[in-house]
């Protein structure tokens, strides 16, 4: 019995096997700790939030319902076919409105002693520019044509009559259009408004066109001041802007 205390290894073994003893006990009681259960004390309820219906959910529902209905709906695209028969059926009615009759054959005698307030052929800025772009090639029969105005064709802006007069090898005409035939005059501004384009509707729905005109602006309001109103192409049937 006193070797065995004395011996300094089974001292040790001894001590190792007291330790792992102590070691399970303690896990043993954490695990009896942990698997308990917890008492209704230590448990902390949560308030609940109890929502209840109300005559405001009523109305608010009525509104949201009332603003659906009151958005709008997306309009429809147009397209371009949809769009090229609108844009026929207001050329349509233009042409409707202003056709109204037959044109007066005027002569010489109508237009003794004109005042004339512009005389001249096309601008010669409309005809630099198309033969500046004649270089393109595609450009050509546009220059061409435009070098054949310049050459042959004279715009005549009086007191008594619109004229445009063509001497060509090709073709020789005299267009010539008292005021009172004329119901619309329509330009458009080129070369950043040097010179337009001007075109004439008369009353029988022919159109005269006067391109390259210069001081364009010009010849429209004075075309406009001596045009007849509709109350005065009621009255009579020939209207003459120098009897004023």
């Amino acid at each position: 019995t006193t070797t065995k205390k004395n011996n300094p290894m089974i001292a040790q073994r001894n001590t190792m096997l007291m330790s792992r003893a102590s070691s399970v006990r303690t896990h043993s009681r954490l695990g009896h700790a942990l698997a308990a259960p917890r008492s209704h004390a230590a448990i902390s309820v949560r308030p609940r939030l109890v929502c209840r219906a109300s005559d405001d959910d009523g109305d608010f529902e009525s509104k949201l319902a009332a603003l659906k209905l009151s958005k709008k709906k997306p309009e429809k695209r147009v397209t371009f076919e949809e769009r090229k028969k609108e844009q026929k059926a207001k050329a349509a009615a233009i042409a409707a409105e202003t056709t109204s009759g037959t044109m007066t054959t005027m002569s010489e005698a109508d237009w003794a002693g004109e005042t004339v307030f512009y005389e001249g052929a096309p601008s010669s800025g409309e005809t630099a520019v198309n033969v500046a772009l004649a270089a393109t090639l595609v450009w050509l029969p546009l220059t061409a044509a435009a070098l054949g105005r310049k050459l042959w064709i004279n715009y005549k802006i009086t007191d008594k009559r619109v004229c445009v007069e063509t001497d060509s090898p090709f073709k020789k005409e005299s267009l010539n259009v008292g005021y009172n035939d004329i119901v619309r005059v329509d330009v458009v501004g080129r070369g950043v408004g040097l010179w337009g384009d001007a075109v004439i509707t008369c009353r029988d729905g022919s159109k005269i066109e006067m391109r390259g005109l210069e001081k364009f602006l010009e010849v429209k309001k004075y075309i406009e001041e001596r045009m007849p109103t509709q109350k005065q192409r009621e009255a009579s049937e020939y209207y003459d802007p120098m009897a004023e």
